[in-house]
């Protein structure tokens, strides 16, 4: 099978999972057993075998894969993304040993779009030796999408069991191939702990859960900016002595209905479910 193939292979599915998956919401997800590690590339080539599942709520689909040192998943957005902030907020993915949702312990991964000396104060920042040669290199592009994968600050309860420092990094990436987005994420087993335990081995139980979207300080600011200026050519337009406010209604030139409507703008709307997932023992 090939990597588009699994694309449609998502589509044609997802009805009949979907069918399911009211019922099923609590089954336990079993993960697949991966007999060499996936490459994080945002494709779906290390997929053809998998059979995906589909959250009814956010409609996104994903599968699970497992070896003897990382978790493996995959989520396929088949949509139109600007209707989330996804590229604000990133993507949060919360982990437990065991059975128990908690948000204690999880990442960050965010992709955003960085300019070439912001990608080179990056790469020097994490103990990169660039040469002005490969600095000129990188300076030929513009921009570039930057992946980060950051730890979330556990509760303060908790925040002294966990070790300051890993060997082991997880990493994601993620490619639009026209309206179907592909998210990939390798999550290392030793990463996936109880507050002060020492990660997972495979057989076992994980509490996966992720959240997207919403609305943030950032797009708050944004959308502010953007209304004031739009008020302010309005306001030019009619001449000085309409004021442009919006009326206790929320119609009018300048505000666009107020705080509000953030509420009722499927944009700003925030994603979240839970997986419990069962780890393949070696070579299941």
């Amino acid at each position: 099978m090939t990597g588009n193939k699994i694309l449609l292979t998502l589509a044609l599915t997802a009805s009949v999972v979907l069918s399911v998956s009211g019922a099923a919401k609590d089954k336990v997800v079993e993960s697949q057993w991966a007999p060499r590690p996936v490459l994080i590339d945002g494709a779906s080539q290390d997929w053809d075998d998998a059979t995906p599942i589909l959250n009814a709520g956010s409609k996104v689909k994903y599968a699970l894969k497992n070896d003897g040192r990382n978790l493996y998943i995959i989520l396929v957005f088949n949509g139109d993304l600007s209707k989330t902030t996804i590229d604000y907020t990133g993507i949060q993915i919360f982990l437990t040993a065991g059975e128990k949702k908690s948000k204690d312990f999880g990442f960050l991964f965010l992709r955003k779009q960085v300019t070439a000396d912001e990608l080179i104060a990056t790469l020097e920042k994490k103990g990169q030796a660039l040469s002005e040669e490969r600095k000129a290199e990188i300076r030929k592009q513009k921009t570039y999408a930057q992946f980060s994968e950051e730890p979330i600050i556990p509760k303060k309860a908790a925040a002294a069991a966990v070790p300051a420092t890993e060997a082991e990094q997880p990493v994601f990436r993620a490619t639009a191939q026209g309206a179907v987005a592909i998210y990939e994420f390798k999550i290392p087993l030793s990463r996936i702990n109880p507050p002060g335990g020492a990660g997972v081995e495979p057989g076992q139980s994980v509490m996966l859960g992720f959240e997207w979207g919403g609305m943030t300080k950032e797009i708050m600011k944004n959308v502010m900016a953007e209304r004031a200026g739009s008020g302010s050519v309005a306001r030019q337009s009619q001449g000085a002595s309409d004021s442009g406010f919006s009326d206790s209604s929320g119609e009018g030139e300048g505000g666009g209905g107020g705080f509000s409507d953030f509420n009722r703008d499927p944009r700003y709307k925030k994603h979240s479910f839970w997986v419990a997932a069962k780890l393949a023992a070696q070579g299941n």
